[in-house]
Parts: C-alpha cells; structure tokens; sequence
C-alpha cells in the first residue's frame, strides 16, 4: 500500500524519461551492431553506443532517486536470509511467507480510492539457479533488483517451477527494464 511516486505525477519528467529510454534503446541496438559487425569483434561495453546508453540510462536513475528500500518493508522481510538466496534456498516457503504477510497487512486497512500505481504492470520472473550475481541490474535499476538480481519482496506474488514470479507496478516497468538489459545470465524476463 506504499506510494510508488511523489503524491503528484509529474506526466513531463515521466515522458521526459520514457524519451531518454527510448534514446538508450536504440543506442543498445546500434551498440550490438557495431560489435558485431566484421570479422573483428568488438567488446560492446567499448563502443561509443554502449557508453551513450548507459549514460542515458544514468540519467534516469538519477531523476528517480534511490529506490532500494521503497518496496523491501521490514514487515514483509522473508525469515530466510536474503545472503543465502540460491537455488537450494526453500524460495516457496519464503514466497508464501511474505505473501502471508501481505495479504494479513492489507486485510487491516483500506484501500485508498486512487488505485493508479495498481492498475497494469507486468508480471516478472526469476529463476535463482540461473543466477550469476553480478550486480549488473542492482547498478542499472537503480536498485530495484538486489546485488543478487531479486525484485524486491514486496511485489512477490509466487515461486513455482524453479522460478520466481512478481508484480512490476507501472510507475516501475522501465527501471526493471533497466535492470534486465544489462542482466547477461537473463536470469530475470518478463512473463510472456
């Protein structure tokens, strides 16, 4: 029941980031065609596409603030320590467990009329045996994934076939977008 965003929606920063995301888009693609084009190839991290999207994407970040802490509540903190996240890790339990909690926290209150941050989204997988933890989408995220590439526990929804699977609210589709851009592994997608 947290506010994603500032009390008023500001549409021009909003479209104003969708703009520069957009920019980094078409830097990314015209990153991977320049390192892979020849004989030769490139590290695309040393092209000049690469480092006008990244810093395009750092931009973004910066105009959203830190978000590490907005979706990761103390009261729905799964008892599983999040250091030992992997694949042996009882990741059901620990799902069922916030889940619990959440549906117990949001039964005690009403919701508020404006709904706005609730309505659309995407679904968000997680598979932890795929992981490699580089720390890449915690970086470009702006930390909404952790240094382990997990989406933040408030928005768990369920954990069933190896795979994690969360709510991405619309206000925070592009920064997970961010995220899974520069996740080599893919170890986190969108739901088809």
């Amino acid at each position: 029941m947290q506010s994603l965003g500032a009390d008023h929606v500001d549409s021009d920063a909003i479209r104003q980031r969708h703009g520069l995301y957009l920019q980094s888009e078409q830097q990314l693609r015209e990153a991977r065609l320049f390192a892979n084009q020849g004989w030769f190839s490139r590290k695309i991290s040393d092209t000049k596409q690469w480092q006008r999207a990244m810093a395009l994407l750092k931009q973004i970040r910066d105009s959203l603030g830190p978000i590490e802490h907005r979706l990761r509540s103390a009261e729905l903190k799964p008892t599983v320590s999040l250091d030992d996240f992997g694949a042996r890790v009882p990741w059901a339990e620990a799902v069922a467990e916030v889940v619990a909690k959440r549906s117990q926290l949001t039964n005690k209150i009403s919701p508020k009329k404006d709904a706005g941050n609730a309505v659309g989204g995407r679904l968000l997988l997680y598979n932890p045996s795929e992981n490699l933890a580089c720390g890449a989408a915690q970086v470009s995220s702006n930390g909404f994934f952790d240094v382990n590439n997990v989406p933040p526990w408030d928005v768990w929804v369920d954990f069933s076939e190896e795979t994690l699977v969360s709510w991405v609210p619309p206000l925070l589709v592009e920064v997970a977008q961010m995220g899974i851009d520069v996740n080599p592994e893919e170890c986190v997608r969108w739901a088809d």
